[in-house]
């Protein structure tokens, strides 16, 4: 017994033609109403004007001005709002990052522990390439930890400026003093002064990236200069000294 063969599955529908439209158009109206967004990509014609003189006359159709004038805002506007979507992004996971930062700060259970999380964590959670906490003073006893550096007195100086608590670097190269043997990877960095007392040295955390617009001039540093009052409040705790 034979079997009949299935038929072959419909074929795509064809494009529109332009009788298809235009009838299309007539049935709905308001179609343009309901999709105001496609006046800005339709090319409206050329009227022309039966008294207009061909040597330059005094009919002046200004339309296709307007309408080119139009789609022009329109689409500069529609740019303007994908920059304005693209930094609040930005500015959030800015935020995210610092607070998942402090949290882990907050939760050291010693000091050793919270100059590891500062050192060696805080490079993922901020996602920077380099990390280094440097104290001044010839006469500090070198610690274990790679990512802390001991300095001479007045060398955090020359790297920040002395009335801000955060100094930003950008098209730079990273300097062996602070990164040590990351110094190659740094690109722009951010630099937070902390000030654990009146009466000590300044420390200086810094935060290399490779990214060259990472950090820059202009850039807000309200979220870093957060993240360095944490710092010292963190280091006041655990050297119990007061706040």
């Amino acid at each position: 017994m034979s079997t009949k063969a299935s038929e072959p599955e419909a074929a795509e529908t064809a494009e529109l033609t332009d009788v298809q439209v235009i009838g299309f158009l007539r049935e709905n109206p308001d179609f343009l109403e309901r999709y105001p967004q496609l006046l800005s990509v339709i090319a409206a014609p050329e009227r022309r004007f039966e008294d207009a003189d061909e040597s330059g006359g005094e009919v002046v159709d200004l339309q296709g001005a307007m309408l080119n004038r139009m789609r022009t805002e329109l689409a500069e506007r529609s740019e303007q709002s994908s920059e304005l979507i693209d930094a609040s992004r930005a500015n959030l996971q800015s935020q995210n990052r610092i607070h998942a930062a402090v949290i882990a700060l907050l939760s050291s259970r010693s000091l050793d522990h919270m100059l590891e999380i500062l050192t060696i964590d805080l490079a993922g959670l901020l996602h920077v390439d380099a990390v280094a906490l440097c104290l001044e003073g010839g006469t500090v006893t070198p610690t274990a930890n790679q990512g802390v550096r001991v300095v001479p007195k007045g060398t955090i100086d020359k790297f920040v400026d002395a009335s801000r608590t955060i100094t930003l670097h950008e098209h730079m190269e990273g300097d062996k003093r602070i990164y040590g043997e990351a110094a190659g990877l740094v690109r722009s960095e951010a630099m937070l002064r902390l000030s654990v007392r009146d009466d000590a040295p300044y420390a200086l955390l810094a935060l290399g990236s490779r990214d060259p617009d990472r950090f820059h001039e202009g850039q807000g540093s309200e979220l870093l200069t957060f993240l360095a009052r944490i710092m010292e409040h963190c280091i006041r705790t655990w050297l119990d000294l007061p706040r």
